[in-house]
């Protein structure tokens, strides 16, 4: 038998090392983290690996692929700015990094909490243009952006900016979890059984098929 856990023996293990009220929280995040990195890693196959592989997706179906492209990214801003969402938001408490981080704040010592604070600060710093555009564009539509009125443009960001964040999520989560003696997730690494490039092999295939179709026209 290997040592493959089922998600059940995961959150178990999860849930009895932090304090109580604390291990589901983390747990459910974590696997919002873990989504928020397959997500990306889909978008990098599909966008952003070859100018060739763009001129694959547009012989395919370019207004589709388009459309899917401003899906996936609109995703991610989403699933970013949910993730470093203020621990409150009115009456409402949200499940966030920065929720997380105030509750497990009173079970750890000074220097850990200190440092776990730091590491949260950088990544809402870099997560600003992120929630600037959540919040002005893809949640609401703010009436000056919305009629180009507005004299403070929303910033943009770059594929580097997403793998800043994506960094400092990281860095914030594993310290969690040193904190209290799990093993850090490797979230970069995580894979699905099929992913963006079992679409890419069989677009290649379909092309290569119609160009040996057409040269007997």
């Amino acid at each position: 038998m290997g040592n493959h856990k089922t998600s059940e023996e995961v959150k178990a293990e999860i849930v009895s090392a932090f304090p109580p009220d604390c291990g589901e929280l983390f747990y459910e995040l974590s696997n919002d983290i873990k989504l928020l990195h397959l997500h990306w890693q889909n978008y990098r196959l599909l966008y952003g690996t070859s100018p060739e592989r763009i001129e694959l997706l547009k012989w395919a179906a370019d207004l589709f692929f388009g459309l899917l492209e401003n899906i996936i990214r609109h995703d991610i801003i989403l699933r970013i700015a949910r993730l470093t969402d203020q621990a409150t938001t009115g009456p409402h408490s949200n499940a966030s990094l920065p929720q997380l981080v105030e509750i497990i704040s009173p079970h750890i010592d000074y220097t850990s909490n200190q440092l776990i604070r730091d590491l949260l600060q950088k990544l809402l710093n870099s997560c600003t243009p992120i929630r600037n555009l959540r919040n002005r564009v893809l949640v609401h539509n703010d009436l000056e952006i919305k009629l180009n009125y507005s004299s403070n443009p929303i910033p943009g960001f770059s594929r580097a900016d997403i793998e800043k964040i994506l960094e400092h999520i990281r860095n914030l989560a594993n310290e969690i979890e040193n904190c209290f003696n799990l093993t850090n997730t490797s979230f970069q690494y995580v894979h699905s059984i099929t992913n963006a490039e079992d679409l890419i092999y069989v677009l290649e295939k379909a092309r290569k098929l119609e160009e040996e179709e057409n040269k007997f026209l």
